[in-house]
């Protein structure tokens, strides 16, 4: 059976260095790994039975970079990405694009470019940008440019704005506070928060066409729908649709890191199948893993064909 993984991660040591991101303080240090787009990534891919990764700069990307930096990078970024790595294997490898969010203009021009001219699948955005939801009238023009491009965008979590990490956060211990903040728990709860804020301010009736992407087996949506719907919706007349046709209707769902049978069922419950998309996460969670769960899951051959690959491949127009 193909597999298709689309939430895995690359960087390289220009953009680490420019973001000042460090992973030594996690359990199992990712950062070699990270920065291989080579032989040894295929070699782990090959041992896991993963067919095609689709790749993305690792977080915050170039999102925390003053324009001037994050324009010029974010093109860098791309272009070596698709020449070095995507080109040279495509049977192996598409891309989401890295977008310069501090500047709209310029991430409109460049998922132009990266999508018409690189060939890429669609763009990753990590969370807030300065702490503007994509809901902020400044980022109008890229959603609607994503859905005339037919290309979906992956909302993947983002370190939390510093209001909300001194609130929240700051008095617990290290490395547990950061844990806490992002990957343990808190830009999970963030990131359902942002995808709730562009449907109830109306995004999508503005752009129908617009297609969203949530990793984590949806950050928690799928556990807390029927709840927003039943408070949510009955104060939400201002839009064209209950709450939850939204989610439905505009947004798919990944399994990057959640390999857990309970929650992926009630996620199936909630988006349906033809919804859920296999990703593992990769380097910050173990292709392996991944494969032997999406394996093992007590579900019909051709959902599970679905959720490999159909889905990814419809989506992102792979194959």
């Amino acid at each position: 059976m193909r597999v298709v993984a689309i939430e895995e991660h690359y960087s390289t040591p220009e953009l680490l260095q420019a973001t000042g991101v460090d992973f030594s303080w996690m359990a199992d240090n990712p950062h070699d790994r990270l920065i291989d787009t080579s032989e040894a990534r295929l070699a782990d891919m090959d041992a896991a039975g993963v067919d095609v990764q689709v790749l993305s700069a690792s977080g915050p990307g170039v999102q925390v970079l003053p324009a001037e930096t994050a324009i010029p990078m974010a093109r860098t970024l791309n272009t070596s990405l698709h020449e070095a790595v995507v080109a040279r294997h495509p049977d192996r490898f598409a891309a989401f694009a890295t977008l310069p969010m501090g500047d709209p203009a310029a991430a409109v021009a460049e998922l132009k470019h990266s999508v018409t001219q690189l060939g890429f699948v669609g763009a990753l955005v990590n969370g807030t940008t300065g702490g503007r939801f994509l809901d902020h009238p400044d980022f109008d023009p890229l959603l609607e440019a994503a859905a005339e491009l037919d290309v979906p965008l992956y909302l993947h979590p983002g370190v939390p704005p510093k209001p909300v990490l001194g609130a929240y956060y700051s008095e617990l211990p290290h490395p547990l506070s950061l844990l806490l903040a992002t990957t343990g728990y808190g830009w999970h709860y963030e990131t359902s928060l942002h995808a709730l804020r562009l449907v109830v301010t109306g995004v999508f009736d503005r752009h129908p066409g617009l297609k969203v992407v949530l990793g984590h087996l949806g950050e928690g949506l799928p556990f807390h729908l029927a709840r927003i719907e039943d408070t949510v919706t009955p104060l939400a007349g201002h839009l064209a649709k209950p709450v939850s046709a939204y989610f439905r209707e505009n947004f798919w769902v990944t399994t990057s890191a959640y390999f857990f049978d309970g929650p992926f069922h009630l996620t199936r419950e909630v988006f349906g199948d033809d919804r859920v998309l296999f990703s593992v996460d990769y380097p910050f969670s173990d292709n392996k893993r991944g494969t032997d769960w999406l394996q093992q899951l007590s579900v019909e051959p051709d959902v599970r064909a679905r959720i490999a690959h159909a889905n990814a491949d419809d989506l992102l127009h792979l194959g």
